[in-house]
């Protein structure tokens, strides 16, 4: 049975999370996150560019992907892209991402568990995954890409 977009979004840690300043100058940094189907929770600092840029504008891209070994074929790369506003949590819903954050990273230190919480909210989750048909076909670097989009 083919993985779900859902599926291969919990089974990672790490995304790129791109957001731009209100000038639009963009920004893209590596953020452990936990998700609930579509909805992605990060922690990011106020000090950080990714905290201020989404200070100045509440929207990001987020991407996570894997790519064959070297010199694998990539009919098997699979990839997810979402974009949306982000909130920043505040009560019970960042002490929930708090305890998500700790079940999943209990590695890491509780001076990680003290830098806001953020709730990504997709407005759209683009899927790739090239072993299966997609809503959307289209061929770069020599490869066939399949995309489809889930949300």
């Amino acid at each position: 049975m083919p993985e779900s977009a859902y599926e291969y979004l919990a089974s990672h840690e790490l995304l790129t999370i791109a957001t731009a300043s209100g000038a639009g100058v963009p920004h893209a940094a590596p953020v452990f996150y936990v998700s609930d189907g579509p909805v992605v929770m990060f922690s990011t600092s106020d000090g950080s560019q990714t905290g201020q840029n989404l200070a100045e504008n509440p929207y990001a891209s987020v991407a996570v992907a894997d790519a064959p070994d070297e010199g694998q074929d990539w009919s098997h790369a699979r990839g997810l892209q979402i974009w949306g506003p982000v909130t920043r949590l505040t009560g019970e819903d960042a002490a929930a991402a708090e305890a998500a954050f700790r079940h999943a990273y209990p590695h890491l230190q509780d001076e990680v568990m003290s830098s806001p919480f953020f709730r990504l909210e997709p407005d759209e989750v683009h899927y790739i995954h090239n072993d299966e048909p997609g809503d959307e076909n289209f061929q770069a670097l020599g490869v066939k890409w399949r995309r489809e989009t889930v949300g």
